[in-house]
């Protein structure tokens, strides 16, 4: 159960690196899948870091298991983003979309 942490706290890592990136860098926000998983797997690979080594599954090349891991890991940062969008709680909600208007509680 630690390695899906460490690979899910790893995709919420990417999501926050891709959404500064995007913010900072204007054009950016066209390429956000691209950007995520050119972090996510820069990060993986910097760390060294296989999903695979962690649930003890012989693969036979072990920089092919960093690769995919980091592709696990770009796919979560997609995934976190959903999610967190669905909660309104990621720029990623608003998207496109005209500004939502809130309910005045006082009239």
């Amino acid at each position: 159960m630690d390695e899906l942490a460490v690979i899910a706290l790893l995709g919420l890592a990417t999501l926050g690196v891709t959404n500064l990136a995007v913010e900072v860098i204007g054009g950016l926000a066209r390429y956000r899948t691209v950007a995520a998983f050119t972090v996510a797997l820069a990060g993986v690979v910097v760390l060294d870091h296989s999903l695979f080594a962690g649930f003890d599954v012989a693969v036979a090349d072990d920089t092919t298991a960093v690769v995919v891991t980091g592709l696990v890991v770009g796919s979560l940062a997609g995934a976190w983003r959903a999610v967190l969008a669905w909660f309104d709680r990621s720029p990623a909600a608003g998207e496109g979309d005209a500004p939502r208007s809130r309910a005045r509680l006082a009239a």
